[in-house]
């Protein structure tokens, strides 16, 4: 359901939300550069430019989100201490955009991986930035998701204040394969060259000692796996 986009910047003012993120592949995010702006994954399709796939694709397509574009109010990788299971390449936008644009956001009420057929849009979606606001602190708000209904093209990036790329000290194709950190800081890097302003924005996270996220991609990433969300479309085939 369409939320009152001025509504929702007071909400997230309120609570301290400055930015919102979006996560992905450095794959997917390379096509996102070069089109101006993230795209839903309809709008890729239709585009035939490239994306890597996702899990979750065909429930996308059923529970009609497959043209919208998904967006976070934290930086998982950070709230966590572990990777972002949707890409090591994080976009994060100020929240201006809601007082400057006519975008449709929508906020679910939890991912749509965990949607069942036959739930209402109250089910799935807060109805206003009232029960929003009454929601915020419940458990499970990370599952909670901004999304941009049906955008129909490149959004966002006049609101990007930074991309961020998860250095992972690791190989992709076993021990005599490709960095994956030196792979996917010089795709991206590649992918600005004619962007300069976009390429000021790019840096790579310095995780704390805390953090999981390397001993988890090292011991629970299969060698694809590690290839569909470091590489570019020319690096990734079967391992």
């Amino acid at each position: 359901m369409k939320l009152v986009n001025a509504e929702l910047h007071e909400v997230l003012s309120a609570k301290k939300v400055t930015h919102l993120f979006h996560a992905n592949t450095v794959a997917t995010s390379t096509s996102f550069i070069l089109a101006g702006g993230l795209l839903s994954r309809g709008d890729v399709e239709r585009r035939n430019i490239f994306q890597t796939p996702q899990s979750s694709d065909e429930d996308d397509k059923k529970f009609d989100v497959w043209n919208d574009i998904f967006l976070d109010a934290e930086d998982l990788h950070k709230k966590f201490q572990r990777q972002n299971k949707y890409g090591p390449v994080l976009f994060k936008f100020r929240i201006d955009f809601l007082l400057q644009g006519d975008l449709d956001v929508w906020v679910t009420k939890s991912n749509p991986i965990y949607w069942r057929e036959g739930q209402s849009s109250n089910d799935r979606y807060f109805k206003d930035t009232s029960e929003l606001m009454k929601a915020w602190d419940e458990p499970g708000s990370q599952q909670r998701m901004f999304t941009i209904r049906k955008p129909g093209g490149p959004v966002l990036f006049p609101y990007l204040d930074e991309i961020t790329i998860d250095y992972f000290d690791g190989n992709v194709y076993g021990e005599q394969g490709l960095h994956a950190g030196t792979i996917a800081v010089h795709s991206l890097f590649a992918a600005t060259e004619s962007f300069r302003s976009l390429r000021s924005l790019v840096k790579t996270r310095e995780c704390t000692p805390n953090c999981y996220c390397v001993k988890n991609i090292k011991n629970e990433l299969s060698n694809l796996e590690r290839a569909r969300l470091f590489c570019p479309r020319d690096l990734i085939h079967s391992a």
